[in-house]
């Protein structure tokens, strides 16, 4: 027995639904802080959706490489980790089918020993009168059983508020926001067909929102369009410098970035002091990288809205991108 991805349920192209239950239950179904993180389904061909554009990410920060299953995943991960607030994130996570703990149990900054659990996506599915996926289920002994299929979410993030305490924000992730109302909206269909896919993207919406609101935790609908080019563009050629090794001098590298500061803040173009610290020091593209790292690590504050050319003057920052898509990293009580 064989399914599609098309059907919503995170399985790929041909692959036997009872292998996928297994494998998804097996990465996921033990999980505990401490534990390296395993997505669902990992950013490579052979468990990708067909026709994806996988991109496997690693991350400084998180000392992992994490798996995006589409280009608008990998944006959405850029721009997770770009927060300084952020602590971790699950990507392709288990939607479980039965009551679960809170995803931030046992978490070592988690002040609630006992954070309320999840509810199952089965019954919330039953509450909203949504068909959940089941398989049929053969056991070794012969023994043929109906499962819930786990459904998987696109980022669960998690973050520290002001004071230090975690706390967790879900995103759905689309290519565009019109594609969460209807599922294959670019397909050519019947009126009726639309109805059903209408229907069936509403109801999955809201069984992933319910299931996470259960436990206290906000879900947002995120899309490639929300963001201008230039973000897009920023945040990639930014992430992309941001975890190479440096050699040179850590007081060295601190000067030099002292210096591109005063020539960021005159307005004259920081490659010129990379050229100038490489000419005498070596290594020029080590200074080039630092001047990306500083505004990865923002420490330049300079305009992500608008195109970043470190040859020319660079843009100060007018609205601060953290700030302008803040709604994003909230939670319920944000």
């Amino acid at each position: 027995m064989t399914c599609r991805a098309a059907n919503g349920n995170g399985i790929s192209e041909m692959i036997n639904p009872q292998l996928k239950y297994d494998q998804i239950v097996g990465r996921q179904g033990n999980f505990k802080w401490g534990d390296i993180y395993i997505p669902c389904t990992l950013a490579v061909p052979k468990e990708a959706p067909k026709g994806s554009r996988i991109s496997r990410l690693n991350s400084r920060k998180l000392g992992r490489t994490i798996h995006a299953l589409s280009t608008p995943e990998r944006v959405f991960v850029q721009f997770a980790l770009y927060n300084p607030a952020l602590i971790d994130i699950h990507e392709q996570k288990m939607l479980s089918p039965i009551p679960t703990v809170h995803p931030l149990r046992g978490h070592p900054l988690s002040t609630e020993s006992f954070p309320p659990p999840l509810s199952g996506t089965l019954s919330i599915a039953q509450a909203i009168g949504f068909e959940h996926y089941i398989i049929v289920y053969a056991h070794q002994n012969g023994e043929r059983k109906k499962k819930p299929f786990p459904y998987q979410g696109d980022l669960l993030l998690f973050l520290t508020d002001f004071s230090g305490r975690p706390f967790a924000v879900n995103w759905t992730v689309k290519d565009t926001a019109v594609a969460f109302s209807e599922r294959r909206s670019t397909k050519a269909k019947t009126p009726a067909q639309q109805k059903k896919d209408r229907d069936f993207a509403e109801m999955r919406a809201q069984l992933e929102a319910d299931y996470y609101a259960s436990g206290g935790i906000r879900t947002h609908q995120v899309s490639m369009d929300m963001l201008d080019t230039a973000v897009i563009a920023n945040l990639d050629l930014i992430f992309s410098m941001h975890g190479l090794q440096l050699t040179h001098d850590p007081q060295l590298m601190e000067d030099f970035s002292i210096a591109v500061q005063r020539a960021y803040t005159e307005g004259t173009p920081v490659a010129q002091i990379a050229i100038q610290y490489g000419s005498r020091w070596g290594r020029r593209d080590q200074f080039i990288a630092r001047i990306y790292q500083d505004i990865w690590n923002r420490k330049l504050a300079v305009d992500m809205f608008k195109p970043i050319h470190i040859d020319h003057p660079l843009n100060h920052e007018e609205k601060d991108l953290l700030t302008a898509f803040g709604y994003l990293f909230e939670g319920f009580s944000g």
